[in-house]
């Protein structure tokens, strides 16, 4: 070390004690000194008494610091310098973004002395010339700058630790790193930094990923550290029993929870939600539904680099699923658990690896990453990716909430991805059709379809709407009773709030009675003697009049009190109801086997003159009258009326 008048070389001790150096380094600490710090911190019994002290002067000096901040992680007492990491986690949620001011009391307590010993704090927090508490000093490191450094300095803090109980450190820390990391999860350096202490703490020998481009100031470390120093503090006693599975578990628990704030953190980018992973799933189960010529979501997430990331991210997590020994059985029984603690036991550090729970979306979120590596992927597994359908059933309440619920639909996108992938995943690998057989199940049948059709109606993301909408229309149509599956969609039409669900429900009619009038069957039911064969020719109920009977007053809706709002909202549902009407009048025989006017629905060469056409068509003039100047309305208001008006002659040609 050159230069012997410098302050920091002048005051070392034994010149003065420790808290005293403390207050020379805080009114000299610039930029420039940093390299002759470093050296300094060289001194292991001088790092072990202030390092603790020196971590919130150096983060402000970020990425100059690190160096010096890699010193005090080696070099300081681990203990002491684990609580101020922790304490400046903590600071980086604060809702300034600013650290903290230091706690006094924790700090008299680390150094054994009484709060009257310290010097004049109103003198120490005087700014100087270049000092980090200099207003006209540069602008400070960014928040993910500063959670990176002190996620690296936990790296080799924990592991230095040699305690009893290593465990009430670890979920300390682990504890302050999550919510600072909530509001950094969109961070591809902040999540790396993230997945490596999981990957060191975890022990892991499988060699690390080349890293990534960084865009914050901290350096990835290229080279190997100098050894650390040895806790000074260190017992002889071995671990407790326990200690391991409750580390393990820690881990474990964090992994999870990290799942959780970086998949609900991802936003949607060009109509992909997260990791798209139910719309990756259809376009494999059918593929003669892709549209020709455009991109598929599946060939997105291969070449466009953002996208691609969230794979590579996720698949890193998965990864360390297996390194901490997390099953997907242990991930399946986690997804029937809490994972919140009672009140009175959420501040208390876990004594047994029973107290940590799992965060239930996380584990969610890790098993349909499982599930999806093998089947878009083909990805080798260990387990097999197996589920039940009563399993994926009784998720959706504990998920969702009742189907009632006002916020069903609003939950995060990635939520609804995964929820729609696993239900694809879990109806694509069982027989769902066996399982609704049993008359136990017709009330997870019905809450199910709630459920999805909710989403399909109302969700933001148009490509989950229309997952949502197919995933419905499976599930409605596998059901063997088809009482049921008329009733669901009788209710769907009389009680639904949403138009463009009814117009789905009448979708769901129009499939009904295609699957139940083929082509070349017969007009009416044949009317066996046996009774063996008349209990195999009993037609479904959507190849009778009782079909149009039981729907009409809800199908064919008359204009006549709407008004002009009421109308245009209706719009959707009066071109399904169309599409379908014409239907029953062009296919050969289905006017005559589900019987229009029996059911009440006049058609126009009967010589009523309302019927259910002339209704409509003199309710869509009606509200197309416009005074002079007046125009029509929305360009797609526009458009609906030129279907309608399209729509009902159609129609009328084929009735007449």
């Amino acid at each position: 070390m050159a230069n012997n008048d410098n302050p920091l070389i002048k005051a070392l001790p034994p010149a003065v004690d420790y808290l005293s150096y403390l207050t020379i380094l805080e009114y000299n600490l610039t930029l420039e000194q940093l390299p002759l710090l470093h050296d300094i911190l060289q001194d292991t019994t001088l790092t072990a008494n202030i390092g603790w002290d020196l971590v919130h002067l150096l983060l402000p000096l970020l990425p100059e610091s690190q160096s010096c901040l890699q010193d005090v992680a080696r070099l300081g007492n681990p203990r002491e310098v684990i609580l101020k990491v922790t304490e400046l986690l903590e600071a980086l949620n604060a809702p300034d973004g600013n650290t903290v001011e230091d706690d006094e009391e924790n700090e008299d307590q680390l150094e054994g002395r009484d709060s009257q010993e310290r010097p004049d704090e109103e003198d120490a927090s005087l700014p100087v010339p270049g000092h980090v508490g200099d207003s006209t000093a540069r602008e400070g490191p960014s928040r993910v700058s500063q959670f990176i450094a002190l996620l690296d300095m936990l790296v080799i803090l924990h592991p230095r630790i040699k305690t009893k109980y290593p465990s009430r450190f670890l979920s300390t820390s682990l504890q302050a790193v999550l919510p600072a990391f909530a509001t950094l999860a969109l961070d591809t350096d902040a999540i790396d930094a993230v997945l490596r202490l999981i990957n060191t703490l975890a022990g892991t020998k499988r060699p690390r990923l080349p890293p990534r481009s960084s865009s914050t100031q901290v350096p990835t470390r290229a080279v190997q550290l100098p050894p650390a120093a040895p806790d000074p503090e260190a017992t002889e006693e071995s671990l407790a029993p326990g200690e391991t599975a409750l580390k393990e578990k820690l881990l474990q628990s964090f992994l999870t929870f990290v799942a959780e704030g970086y998949m609900s953190s991802l936003p949607v980018d060009d109509d992909t939600p997260a990791l798209s992973w139910s719309t990756r799933l259809l376009e494999q189960l059918y593929p003669e539904k892709n549209i020709p010529g455009k991109r598929t979501i599946r060939k997105a997430f291969e070449e466009i680099e953002a996208l691609h990331r969230r794979d590579s991210t996720i698949g890193q997590m998965l990864a360390l699923t297996r390194d901490l020994n997390l099953a997907l059985g242990d991930l399946r029984r986690a997804l029937n658990e809490s994972d919140t603690l009672a009140n009175d036991e959420s501040d208390k550090l876990p004594t047994s690896a029973s107290e940590v729970p799992l965060s239930r979306p996380g584990c969610l979120y890790l098993l349909c990453a499982s599930y999806a590596s093998a089947v878009l992927f083909d990805a080798p597994s260990k387990e097999s990716p197996e589920t039940k359908n009563a399993t994926f059933f009784s998720l959706l309440s504990d998920f969702l909430g009742p189907p009632s619920s006002s916020t069903l639909g609003s939950e995060s996108l990635a939520l609804i991805d995964s929820l729609l992938f696993f239900g694809h995943y879990t109806l694509q690998s069982n027989d769902l059709r066996s399982f609704l057989e049993r008359p136990e199940n017709d009330p997870a049948f019905t809450q199910t379809l709630q459920y999805f059709s909710i989403i399909s109606a109302i969700t933001p993301s148009a490509a989950l709407r229309y997952v949502a909408h197919l995933l419905t229309s499976k599930i409605l149509h596998a059901h063997p009773n088809d009482l049921m599956r008329l009733s669901f969609i009788k209710d769907t039409l009389q009680h639904c709030p949403y138009e463009n669900l009814k117009a789905s429900a009448v979708g769901w009619l129009k499939d009904e009675i295609l699957t139940a009038n083929p082509p070349g069957a017969p007009n009416t039911p044949n009317n066996s003697s046996t009774e063996e064969t008349k209990e195999k020719t009993i037609p479904s109920i959507f190849a009778t009049p009782t079909c149009i009977a039981t729907l009409a007053p809800h199908l064919f809706l008359s204009p006549a009190k709407m008004d002009k709002d009421e109308f245009y909202a209706h719009e959707g549902f009066f071109l399904a109801a169309l599409n379908l009407y014409y239907l029953l009048l062009t296919k050969e025989g289905l006017n005559e086997k589900l019987d229009l006017p029996g059911a009440g629905v006049q058609l126009e060469g009967s010589g009523a003159d309302d019927g259910w056409l002339s209704l409509l068509d003199k309710g869509l003039r009606n509200f197309e009258d416009r005074g002079p100047g007046e125009e029509r309305g929305t360009v797609e208001n526009g458009m609906h009326m030129n279907l309608l008006e399209g729509m009902i002659a159609m129609c009328k040609d084929k009735e007449t």
